[in-house]
């Protein structure tokens, strides 16, 4: 499979995705309805931050692993299957275990300091964070992904087809993506069945995920894949239409907001409110996706500068945003200051320190770099 001439406009996409996240985890310390165990809460909530959460939350990680499966599969084509693995080991498995040990405590520890807990960092560390306090912060997703990928490798890895043929562009059906959201939300309510919504499981402690959202995982990253196979976004393929989609996503979005401020979590317990939920969230999700995808690729050359720096640190914009982000909303709890004006500190602080630390110390120092410096692919 020849490898296309690198689609700038998607690396652009995934730079404004991880600038989202930024936006959703300091949301969420703002928002009326947050999750108790969440890092820092603000006494003050408003509902504009719960509806900025809602609408964020879920668009942002399907879309990450899509452009991970769009630019992955061109990467093991390249390397071929033991390069590819060695360097997503050294590129995500490494970071992931050092920010599940070290960072991921440290973030954690903040739902105990932000509340007055009296215990240690050094005995939260070495007890109670390897018990019911355990997760991966956002780290998560690198764990996952470096799962994906372990699939890609063994699935397409030994087909020498794969390596030889070309990309072959062609145009998706609409039978095939309202075919692609009617999956997705039935794998969805399936797990809403089970799960409930917004509900985290750890799978002993390697991988943590969201029930509800692994369908979306798999779906959206095969999808990646498959977009890559048929040339999407080339100039001899599919080209997404701004208009329709950009109607369709802030259509499902209005909805799909509406819906959940009317109907919290607790009150979707029955089959009905379910499936009106999984619908209205896997249409604007999709929807969201090929609305962001269009607008980055009519946005053209603006600001190339500033959207080449981003692209290229974005990985390690999303890597250090935790240590940037929830010390800052702690930091604040102690300002008289409008919630507003808070959030806007944290966003744009959160955003900048991310980035110059990315590009400053990620990018440069020896070790750090071939972990976090973009490769070609």
């Amino acid at each position: 499979m020849a490898q296309s001439s690198r689609i700038h406009s998607l690396d652009r996409l995934r730079a404004f995705v991880v600038i989202l996240v930024i936006v959703l985890h300091t949301s969420v310390t703002y928002m009326v309805g947050a999750p108790d165990w969440w890092y820092v809460l603000e006494q003050e909530r408003s509902l504009f931050f719960t509806a900025l959460a809602l609408l964020i939350d879920v668009p942002i990680m399907p879309a990450l692993f899509f452009l991970a499966g769009y630019f992955g599969l061109p990467s093991l084509v390249k390397r071929g299957p033991k390069l590819f693995l060695r360097d997503k080991l050294v590129r995500i498995g490494i970071p992931w275990i050092l920010g599940v040990l070290f960072i991921a405590p440290l973030v954690t520890y903040l739902t105990y300091l932000s509340r007055g807990i009296p215990v240690s960092f050094l005995k939260f560390w070495t007890s109670d964070f390897w018990g019911d306090m355990y997760q991966q912060a956002v780290y998560w997703y690198l764990g996952v992904l470096l799962f994906l990928f372990l699939i890609v490798a063994v699935f397409y890895g030994p087909e020498e087809r794969y390596r030889t043929a070309t990309q072959r562009p062609s145009v998706p059906p609409w039978t095939l993506l309202s075919g692609f959201v009617a999956v997705t939300t039935a794998g969805f309510l399936f797990m809403n069945q089970y799960f409930p919504l917004d509900s985290w499981v750890r799978l002993g402690h390697v991988l943590v995920v969201q029930p509800l959202r692994v369908p979306l995982y798999l779906a959206y990253f095969a999808l990646g894949v498959y977009a890559y196979q048929h040339g999407w976004f080339t100039s001899e393929s599919y080209q997404p239409s701004l208009v329709t989609w950009g109607l369709m996503c802030a259509t499902s979005g209005v909805l799909y907001c509406s819906y959940r401020l009317t109907y919290p979590p607790g009150a979707l317990t029955s089959i009905g409110p379910q499936t009106a939920n999984a619908a209205l969230f896997n249409s604007f999700c999709f929807s969201s996706l090929m609305a962001g995808l269009a607008l980055f690729r009519r946005a053209g050359p603006i600001r190339r500068s500033v959207w080449t720096s981003l692209a290229q640190n974005s990985y390690g914009i999303y890597y250090v945003h935790p240590m940037f982000v929830y010390p800052l909303t702690y930091l604040f709890l102690s300002l008289s200051l409008p919630i507003p004006i808070k959030a806007a500190a944290v966003i744009v602080l959160g955003t900048l320190l991310s980035w110059a630390c990315s590009a400053l110390v990620l990018q440069k120092a020896p070790i750090l770099r071939t972990m976090f410096a973009r490769s070609g692919t």
